[in-house]
């Protein structure tokens, strides 16, 4: 299967900066799907959360219809917490409810679960934006008898009380008089005073116990059991781990069992670890380097280790010999004095290399493991956490342990991994990208615990450009991690990526154009297509964000997601520059954008156009649409025919039916062009740029239908 990472066919008239536009989106797509392609075997859904045995989630887009399939999923074992009711009777009385609670406490099933209750004739369900404004709520259609609802909604304040109040009360007078419901989940930070316009609701999950008996109920669970199950609820267990465990004793396994793998991934286990009488500030420093480095090779993790030991531990070694306490020396002063606190610290009776000793001593360390990764014919060895959830676990510790000197240590260490030309894993190499995306995933776990550590210390930087494009990419890895993992920051970095579009720095706006040609705009691709319209047309002939949206278009056919919001978008462009007069430069850069995405290939050379147009013929009306303006526009017509022309030898390799598809799109061009000299045009050179090439039948097919009346 090919790669989503996309090129665009060599243009020799193409401007410089635009080729190396697409030259960069390209590689960090390409790296970014290979990594996860060959070394975690999980691209797409949920992709990169492959890395160091993370569970793997369906992470799609984030907004539109929501698919029964998925609603069942949801609410076929949903427990209601206390709220529900009281929640409902205002969705039911006011039509719209807000819910205030933390990540973590089941906002998105109970605004669902809450949704379908209040819906009357089964409508649908349909997730909006969460950067949508109070205005844009207003505005906006509701059809009668659907749900729809808002997670997470970004706060921009800058509406004070009484605006908000207004606002909140034309949204709620529009949902109302629409005949449909809506429900809004928001975290109480980003409250000031609540408008009284619209009800508030605290919301907090479940009880443990009440979500594990109706579990194992509904799992046909003997009530003995369950009732074993429930005595055996450890102390601040999450309703979501809860859950897990009564699915493990439903595929039979024993209350007892269930609860004893439960408790090798928690927290108490690996706080366990760290607080052990002897730990060395050595294997604390193993530890970290393996949490920010899972997934790679043994050697790199090595390498990674001395280099960190460096920044910190030989920091830690001097205060600790000097009497003097700090953040780093006293949560593991004892260790330091028995063993030791770098790599030629210890040795046994001087017969091991102190190297050997620091392989040795890292795969010796029970909360990490050797995990064997086939790669073609070969089989390598990767350091990872013994129990998927052990990594973010340790984070949390982390930052429970230490200050601002050991972090400080931590930044300098990484940004000499991505900028010194010595260091290990350099960019370019198989380590080197294993790294930085194992890096991302990393830092969007540490932002779970300490976000302003990770935007302050790491994205913004790396997103204004201090550590060059691969710093920059980072930034993107980052940020797609949150939308692809199961850490409840998708809209967090929804919003980091909206402000950095809105900035004027060149820089800022550069990284969001490539976070938004990723998986953040997979699962927000209305916000996506409308910032990187706004970036396209203010970019000053860059053309970054152009091949942004190219590179958008081309990922979503690929995982076969919904393209409507960037088709729409070019058309309806297309369509009001059409009843004006003349040229203008933003009428010129909206057919180049047209053109660059009805040229674009995958990275194996396949045509990404006639890909979707293939895959789904029926809703094919906005390519063919798109195609025809081209073929008309006569500044980029040459390009447009060549390129289709060229597209056509790849009809064989994308469907059995390839008379037919020839036939299709020759139908729907002959109507979308009614001009008969420009369809004439279009027919000589179609038979000129095709006379050698296949397949001849289907060619010939498409020509026959074009050249129609």
């Amino acid at each position: 299967m090919g790669s989503p990472g996309t090129r665009t066919p060599a243009d020799p008239a193409a401007p410089t900066g635009a080729a190396e536009a697409d030259e960069q989106v390209s590689a960090l797509h390409s790296t970014y799907t290979t990594v996860n392609q060959y070394l975690y075997g999980n691209v797409g859904r949920g992709g990169v959360t492959g890395i160091a045995g993370a569970a793997s989630v369906s992470m799609g887009r984030a907004t539109g219809p929501m698919r029964p399939e998925e609603i069942t999923g949801l609410l076929e074992r949903y427990a209601e917490p206390d709220a529900f009711e009281d929640a409902l009777a205002d969705l039911r009385a006011d039509h719209v409810v807000i819910l205030i609670g933390e990540s973590g406490t089941g906002r998105r099933s109970g605004a669902i679960a809450l949704l379908k209750k209040a819906m009357a004739g089964g409508g649908r369900v349909v997730v909006l934006s969460p950067d949508s404004t109070l205005d844009q709520l207003a505005d906006r259609r509701f059809d009668a008898g659907n749900g729809y609802v808002v997670l997470d909604r970004v706060h921009d304040g800058s509406l004070n009380d009484a605006q908000a109040d207004f606002a909140w009360r034309r949204v709620q007078e529009r949902v109302q008089d629409s005949k449909a419901h809506l429900v809004v989940t928001t975290r109480p930070r980003l409250e000031r005073r609540l408008p009284t316009a619209v009800s508030h609701v605290p919301w907090a999950a479940p009880a443990t116990e009440q979500v594990l008996r109706l579990r194992l109920r509904l799992g046909g669970v003997a009530e003995e059991t369950i009732a074993e199950a429930v005595k055996l609820i450890r102390v601040n267990c999450p309703v979501a781990k809860a859950a897990e465990v009564a699915d493990g004793i439903c595929a039979g396994g024993t209350p007892q069992e269930v609860w004893n793998d439960y408790d090798t991934g928690t927290y108490d286990t690996v706080r366990r670890w760290f607080h052990a009488p002897g730990r060395t500030m050595r294997e604390v420093l193993q530890v970290t380097t393996v949490a920010f480095a899972a997934g790679n090779g043994i050697r790199a993790c090595e390498e990674l280790f001395a280099l960190l030991d460096g920044h910190v531990g030989r920091q830690f070694a001097r205060s600790a010999a000097g009497g003097k306490a700090n953040a780093l020396s006293a949560p593991v002063a004892s260790g330091a004095a028995q063993k030791g606190t770098d790599l030629t610290g210890k040795r046994e009776n001087g017969a091991e290399s102190a190297l050997y000793d620091s392989r040795r001593a890292m795969l010796d360390i029970e909360l990490l493991t050797l995990r064997q990764v086939p790669v073609g014919a070969v089989v390598r060895e990767v350091v990872e956490f013994a129990a998927p959830s052990h990594r973010r676990w340790v984070f949390i510790v982390l930052c429970s342990l230490f200050g601002s000197e050991f972090w400080n240590g931590v930044q300098q260490w990484l940004s000499g991994v991505l900028s010194e030309p010595d260091a290990p894993c350099p960019p370019g190499t198989v380590s080197g990208d294993e790294f930085e995306v194992s890096l991302a995933a990393g830092l969007a776990m540490l932002a779970t615990k300490d976000f302003e550590e990770v935007l302050g210390k790491y994205l913004m930087p790396w997103a204004h450009g201090q550590a060059g494009q691969r710093g920059q990419a980072m930034a993107v890895y980052v940020l797609w991690y949150m939308c692809q993992s199961d850490l409840g920051l998708d809209t967090t970095a929804l919003d980091i990526a909206r402000g950095w579009a809105r900035s004027t720095s060149p820089e800022l706006r550069g990284t969001a154009a490539l976070a938004f040609s990723g998986w953040l705009g997979v699962r927000f691709p209305t916000d996506a297509v409308k910032w990187l319209w706004h970036l396209i047309a203010n970019e000053n002939g860059q053309g970054l964000a152009a091949a942004a949206l190219a590179n958008l278009f081309a990922l979503l056919v690929f995982h076969d997601e919904d393209t409507s919001r960037v088709l729409g978008l070019l058309t309806y462009r297309l369509d009001k520059h059409a009843t004006r007069s003349g040229r203008s430069p933003l009428k010129s850069l909206t057919y180049e954008v047209v053109v660059m995405i009805l040229c674009i290939r995958d990275a194996s050379g396949r045509p990404v156009a006639l890909r979707h147009f293939v895959l789904h013929p029926a809703r094919g009306g906005a390519l063919l649409d798109l195609w025809a303006k081209a073929f008309c526009y006569w500044p980029l017509r040459g390009m447009s025919v060549k390129a289709f022309a060229d597209h056509l030898g790849a009809l064989p390799t994308l469907t059995e039916s390839a008379v037919d598809m020839g036939r299709a799109l020759g139908r729907g061009l002959c109507e979308r062009m009614p001009d008969p000299r420009a369809r004439r045009a279009l027919c000589m050179d179609l038979r000129r740029l095709t006379a050698k090439k296949q397949p001849r039948d289907a060619i010939r097919a498409l020509l026959v239908e074009l050249c129609k009346g």
